[in-house]
């Protein structure tokens, strides 16, 4: 038959370029308004008046979120390990301090319960963190 001598020329599609790049606007626009916490961990401390600022240099942090969850130096633990790590911890380092970050939500008990862990395996230098309550 008959041969066509035009060329085609090609034809660009803009519209999905369009969607791409809107989904990924929005996408970043949502994802950088996310509060997170260098941990990544949300804790909201109790108020105190007189808190002090640790000034020693080994401090290691455990971390009980409100849901009770524990976190050792950003890491997720459980109880039962909890005795292990510290306990290694403390082989490297004897006179470590650890501080407990726990949200104002979290039981008494359960504070108590890895403080008791942390002592246990020889951990005696325990502070407890709290968030600068403003003097009126």
């Amino acid at each position: 038959m008959f041969k066509s001598n035009l060329k085609k020329r090609p034809n660009i599609q803009i519209l999905p370029m369009i969607d791409v790049i809107f989904f990924l606007l929005v996408f970043f626009m949502l994802f950088t308004t996310f509060k997170t916490t260098p941990a990544g961990l949300e804790i909201n401390l109790p108020k105190a008046k007189t808190v002090t600022k640790q000034e020693k240099d080994v401090k290691l942090t455990l971390n009980i979120s409100k849901d009770g969850e524990l976190y050792l130096n950003k890491r997720n633990i459980d109880q039962e390990s909890l005795e292990f790590e510290v306990s290694k911890i403390i082989d490297q380092s004897p006179d470590a301090i650890f501080i407990i970050k726990a949200d104002k939500a979290v039981k008494y008990e359960k504070v108590i319960g890895v403080m008791d862990t942390v002592r246990k395996v020889g951990g005696y230098r325990l502070a407890l963190a709290a968030q600068q309550e403003d003097m009126d």
